[in-house]
């Protein structure tokens, strides 16, 4: 069993995990790389996958479901060839690094994918 490792507030316990590996998930079109990557590292980690995905802020609800599906679809498949990873999935909104850097806080890892040159809130650079 592991033992949360990073303090919340008042003394509390973090869900998240030191060895956690954090897919971070954004609608740049690497979703795919991103989510095969931190399933690889995991493996290779003995380790859990957290799947973030960090949309826009103000989606409508029917926006915001077709990507929870969408990123639902990109990790399962991800999966599909590994037994027994364990992993959960997150939906949050915000600005993409910012976000992404600090949900994963106190993980081993962060996977984002290659910033395009014409991206105007790179991830990868944040």
């Amino acid at each position: 069993m592991q033992t949360p490792t990073t303090p919340g507030p008042a003394g509390t316990q973090s869900p998240h995990y030191a060895r956690d590996v954090v897919a971070g998930l954004v609608n740049d079109g690497m979703a795919t790389f991103v989510a095969d990557a931190a399933v690889r590292e995991a493996v290779q980690r003995g380790s859990r996958v957290r799947f973030v995905q960090v949309l826009p802020t103000g989606l409508s609800a029917e926006d915001r479901s077709e990507m929870d599906v969408a990123m639902f679809g990109v990790a399962l498949r991800a999966l599909h060839q590994q037994r027994r990873v364990p992993c959960t999935f997150e939906t949050v909104e915000g600005a993409a690094g910012r976000t992404l850097v600090e949900r994963s806080q106190g993980a081993a890892v962060l996977v984002v994918g290659r910033d395009a040159p014409e991206v105007v809130e790179p991830v990868g650079k944040y």
